[in-house]
């Protein structure tokens, strides 16, 4: 971390002559406040801050939060945090974790506002920061539950699958027992993805995402051959405009973005002659990847649904009776987690039919 800057005692005098008007209401607040110079040096901490952080005002005057309770998130999150409240002068919100004096560990939901002077530059910051440690203790417990309830519930469901093909091969079945074990059978598949779907959704909840780097064009193209195996009916193409499309990413979390879309392609295609186009191409500061299929559009009313958990578009269940209704909704939670964007268009064509999905991957998303 880059050394601090910090005033003279004569300069940090002046600086807090200037805020003594704002000192008396945010003393009234329950929520931690300080008033921090252009770098970050406290000014002012209001009786919040020491009730929260156990350091007296006097603890706190002319240093660092660094220096203090804070410093404790990576150092990319500074980074941000930094470039957004003093290049781009914008307002900052974020959640941090940090230490009391006594050593405890709780969170806090920091809003940092820039003060700017009459020529735009910047002169004091203002950081209002609710502690949220009953919240994320609430977060935490209900996705460590998810997880925990999901890997209980895999292994069982795998052993039924596994009994439920031996059985299906036994020459004694009459026509009856297929049909109720094919049902046994499609109703823990359903079961199943649904389990998965809460262990994802629990991953996407638990901190930051582990980044690794993988060329997503070799990826989409296992995927196709994985899709279409599942789908043999189904006519895929694949085109790429460009080499190396390297993605830093968390892998699983970015595989499950594309397998969830085509599967979807290909199963609401159309039923007789299903065709599914998938292209991935660069742009202007970032790479597109586009999914499109040949099946009923999704009808205008369900369009701002489409993204919403558990729902179902009014004709899916004409082709699928059953599904999770998380599929759409994990794609849409998992990219806005990776920084990435996704959008559809339906109908995809001028003749009205088809769907075609869009994720944008912006190049700053791979640092």
């Amino acid at each position: 971390m880059a050394s601090r800057t910090y005033p003279a005692k004569t300069e940090l005098e002046a600086l807090r002559e200037k805020i003594k008007p704002f000192q008396d209401a945010f003393d009234l607040l329950d929520d931690h406040v300080v008033i921090t110079d252009s770098n970050g040096v406290i000014l002012y901490a209001n009786k919040a801050v020491e009730r929260n952080t156990g350091y007296s005002p006097e603890e706190t005057l002319g240093k660092n939060p660094g220096d203090l309770w804070g410093g404790d998130m990576p150092q990319e999150f500074y980074e941000t945090m930094w470039r957004t409240i003093k290049t781009e002068k914008k307002p900052f919100v974020g959640e941090v974790h940090n230490t009391r004096k006594e050593g405890s560990r709780y969170w806090q939901e920091v809003h940092i506002s820039p003060i700017l002077d009459e020529k735009g530059n910047v002169r004091f910051f203002i950081g209002i920061e609710p502690t949220i440690t009953d919240r994320k203790e609430k977060e935490r417990f209900r996705e460590e539950f998810v997880s925990m309830i999901g890997h209980q519930l895999r292994n069982p469901l795998t052993t039924i699958r596994w009994t439920i093909e031996l059985l299906s091969r036994s020459a004694r079945l009459n026509e009856e027992d297929k049909r109720n074990l094919e049902s046994i059978y499609k109703e823990n598949k359903n079961l199943a993805d649904f389990v998965g779907d809460l262990l994802i959704l629990s991953r996407i909840g638990a901190g930051e995402p582990k980044k690794e780097t993988f060329d997503l064009g070799s990826e989409i193209e296992k995927l196709i051959a994985e899709v279409k195996a599942h789908n043999p009916h189904v006519d895929f193409s694949f085109q790429k405009t460009g080499q190396d499309f390297f993605v830093h990413a968390d892998r699983s979390l970015a595989i499950q973005v594309f397998s969830n879309l085509m599967y979807n392609a290909a199963e609401y295609g159309d039923p007789a002659a299903g065709k599914v186009s998938v292209i991935l191409e660069r742009d202007a500061g970032y790479w597109r990847f586009s999914c499109e299929n040949n099946g009923p559009s999704i009808p205008a009313e369900d369009q701002d649904k489409i993204f919403s958990k558990f729902f179902r578009a009014s004709h899916a269940s004409q082709v699928k009776k059953k599904g999770t209704g998380l599929g759409l909704f994990l794609v849409k939670m998992i990219c806005d987690k990776l920084g990435w964007k996704v959008s559809f268009k339906s109908p995809a064509s001028e003749h009205g039919t088809g769907t075609i999905f869009f994720i944008h991957i912006p190049y700053s998303t791979n640092k």
